[in-house]
């Protein structure tokens, strides 16, 4: 359209002089109407109250739309299509099947619960009967692209032997949706008669993984839970080799599937879906379905337990897992955990802390110090004996067990022992490891200054605050007993050996492991390397002893 000149419907700003922009024009309508039919539906909704909160006027809704009705249309056009947007923007197809539709579910649940008026065009629709999406062609094909994409997650999963036969992905859609809209569409009902509890962050983020839950529980083969896969054939078991770069062979083929422009979150989905295909037996006496959620200063923080099958009163480790500050969860360090549950005969606390680069420090390590007071008041509960409560981790999560471990020492929460594998004890890179081993493998040197800003975008803040590196603390004096393993092909090696230093000077027990011809990350091989395995058994050993 060209210029408009005239005054606009009584009621309506006069606008004089303004060249438009015909597709901004009718974004910015579609944008306005959408809130307002969300709000007071298609009946309800005045074209006069939508063109005075827009760019331009009444008689140009008419010209792009036709009608109320046509805009209305319009507004289901755009917000379904902006579903299967963010849908197809997901990209799960190379995706292991199960990590897939667990992410598909709580995407679902999530965009819902941070979009409620797309649920509630849902609503208004539904008391047409669905007369106007009927009548738009557009929206049989943006609907029909979720469909396909269940279909490939489902009939992946069947074919890999995780899923039971016999359903469809319209069903699986159906559950899915019914999960994610109720918790809109009943909401005002529900918390006025059962209090608000689940509408907080906590409450919403533990229902968002509970629909993942449920809908995993709907498709796993029967004696297969979401967390376990099937006994890998003989021929695949004859792949086990000792050689440490048989691990890297395959590991580095998984990773070279992802788009090098990938952003923080689809690397945190690639790296769970290598770790879910990659993920060893599960110990059969252990225990892994129990999760709880804790409150912190820095946000709702949750954690898995891998509970030892004897049961009793067992001695505890909190656990953090490594990936950089930026990605990992208690599932991709599953083996670990499984692995110094059953060997220690104890129970793990495996800590899903807050991820840079969107939750930098002090983030994770406030949560992960408010498990460890979390887990000494409830003791009684969780089974486990207050005094026989370690921590540890690997990597960046060896770097906040450290640095919590600084924090309950200072503040009188007793810890029994500290597990320190491949920690990142500082951020010098000046130490002759990182020259070394600048390319790695697996490690590599040139984007770890990027990695450390995100974490901390204050610089200076890395070198001075024991918080982010305990090893530059005034004091190591009182800190539990320590095993501290490295790898001898590691960047982070010296750093480790320089915390090593630093606690045996203060007096603290220090069992250290230099890891001979090992690499950071080392304990992934487990499958690949029998020196791997070896080090995570003594690393138990000496853990069980040290409790006691």
């Amino acid at each position: 359209m060209g210029e408009i000149s005239t005054t606009e419907d009584a009621g309506g700003p006069q606008r004089r002089g303004w060249k438009q922009d015909p597709d901004a024009v009718r974004r910015n309508i579609v944008q306005v109407a959408r809130g307002v039919f969300a709000r007071q539906g298609l009946s309800g909704a005045r074209v006069e109250e939508i063109a005075a909160s827009t760019r331009t006027s009444k008689r140009m809704i008419y010209y792009y739309f036709g009608d109320k009705e046509g805009l209305y249309r319009a507004v289901l056009e755009d917000a379904y299509g902006r579903m299967r947007g963010d849908e197809a923007a997901l990209d799960l197809r190379a995706v292991h099947p199960v990590a897939a539709l667990r992410q598909l579910a709580e995407f679902t649940f999530d965009h819902h619960r941070r979009d409620p008026d797309f649920v509630r065009l849902v609503m208004i629709e539904n008391i047409h009967e669905g007369a106007h999406m009927s009548a738009s062609d557009s929206m049989a094909g943006q609907n029909s692209s979720v469909i396909l994409l269940l279909e490939d997650i489902y009939q992946r999963g069947c074919e890999a032997g995780l899923f039971r036969s016999g359903l469809t992905a319209l069903e699986l859609h159906w559950h899915i949706s019914a999960l994610s809209i109720f918790n809109i569409a009943n909401r005002a009902t529900f918390s006025r008669i059962f209090g608000d509890a689940l509408f907080t962050e906590r409450g919403q983020r533990m229902l968002s993984r509970h629909v993942g839950d449920m809908i995993l529980g709907l498709v796993m083969k029967p004696g297969l839970s979401s967390e376990t896969d099937p006994q890998r054939p003989k021929e695949e078991a004859r792949m086990i080799n000792p050689d440490i770069f048989r691990f890297l062979d395959v590991w580095d083929a998984k990773w070279a599937t992802l788009a090098p422009e990938a952003d923080a979150a689809a690397r945190r989905t690639h790296f769970e879906s290598i770790a879910r295909d990659m993920r060893l037996p599960t110990p059969p006496e252990v225990e892994t379905d129990d999760e709880h959620w804790i409150d912190s200063s820095g946000g709702p923080v949750r954690v898995r337990v891998f509970r030892h099958a004897a049961g009793g009163t067992q001695p505890a480790l909190i656990y953090m897992h490594g990936g950089g500050w930026m990605q990992g969860s208690p599932e991709t360090h599953w083996d670990i955990t499984a692995r110094l549950a059953a060997w220690t005969r104890c129970t793990v606390i495996s800590v899903d802390y807050a991820l840079a680069p969107e939750h930098p420090f002090p983030a994770a390590y406030e949560q992960v110090l408010s498990v460890a007071k979390w887990a000494h008041a409830e003791a009684e509960a969780l089974r486990i004996d207050p005094a026989r409560i370690a921590i540890g981790g690997d990597s960046a999560g060896g770097n906040l067990a450290a640095a919590v471990a600084l924090t309950c020492r200072d503040e009188g929460v007793p810890l029994s022992a500290q597990l320190l594998i491949y920690p990142a004890c500082d951020f010098d890179q000046s130490r002759p490891s990182y020259a070394e081993n600048a390319e790695g493998p697996l490690l590599k040197v040139a984007g770890m200054k990027a990695t450390h800003a995100l974490y901390s975008p204050d610089e200076a803040q890395l070198s001075r605050d024991p918080r982010l590196a305990p090893l530059v603390a005034e004091s190591h004096a009182n800190l539990p007993p320590t095993y501290i393993a490295v790898a001898q092909n590691d960047p982070l090696r010296d750093s480790g050996l320089a915390y090593a230093e630093a606690l045996e000077a203060a007096g603290v027990e220090v069992e250290l492991d230099r890891g001979e011809g090992l690499i950071h990350g080392y304990l992934r091989a487990m499958e690949y390397c029998e020196d791997s395995e070896a080090k995570l058994r003594a690393m138990a050993t000496w853990l069980q002893q040290a409790q006691g």
